[in-house]
């Protein structure tokens, strides 16, 4: 198993409790997309609308859908977004993502 189940389920409770959400994209989440037709850039915030839980195989993923009419629908892995660090969940996010990419390394995933 690579996710606490507990950990997770509050992770998530303090998510929803925050929504929306700002959050930044990585560099690999830029160029994705990017390839779909949406203008991203790592400085420029999305917006977390709904969070899930997508089990082992997506751990916690996150609806980034634009508000102004998107055609296609954006469902993210936590993982490939930055909150802020003065948020007030950087730090539970930011250990949710380092041992998870921690697990996923060790499980050879």
């Amino acid at each position: 198993m690579i996710d606490d189940p507990g950990r997770v389920a509050s992770l998530i409770a303090h998510l929803h409790s925050h929504l929306p959400l700002p959050a930044f994209p990585t560099k690999d989440l830029v160029r994705a997309l990017r390839r779909r037709g949406v203008k991203a850039s790592v400085d420029r915030a999305l917006t977390i609308r709904r969070v899930f839980y997508a089990g082992d195989v997506g751990g916690v993923v996150c609806d980034v859908t634009r508000n102004d009419g998107a055609k296609e629908v954006f469902v993210v892995s936590l993982t490939h977004l930055r909150i802020a660090p003065e948020h007030q969940l950087f730090a539970a996010i930011l250990a949710y993502q380092r041992e998870r990419v921690r697990r996923l390394a060790a499980a050879d995933v």
